[in-house]
C-alpha cells in the first residue's frame, strides 16, 4: 500500500465513524417536541415568541435615514 492509500483510508474511516455515531446518538425527528399550534388563524403573538425563545422584547426608536436615493 502506498502512503496516499493509508491517508485515504484514515480520512474515510474517520468520516464514516463520525456519520455512524451521529446516526446512532443524534436526535431523531420523532424525539423532537411537536411545536404545532392548534390555533389555525396563523398569527404568532409576542407572548408566544417570548415563551418559546426566553427573550424579552425591548422598545426601539426608528429614525429616518436619507441616503441620497430617491424613491
Amino acid at each position: 500500500m502506498k502512503m496516499q492509500d493509508i491517508k485515504t483510508l484514515i480520512t474515510s474511516g474517520t468520516i464514516i465513524l463520525a456519520v455512524a455515531l451521529y446516526m446512532i446518538f443524534g436526535r431523531s425527528p420523532a424525539e423532537e417536541k411537536d411545536a404545532t399550534s392548534t390555533d389555525q388563524n396563523g398569527i404568532i403573538s409576542i407572548e408566544q415568541v417570548e415563551e418559546k425563545t426566553g427573550n424579552k422584547r425591548f422598545t426601539v426608536d426608528f429614525i429616518k435615514a436619507y441616503d441620497g436615493l430617491s424613491l
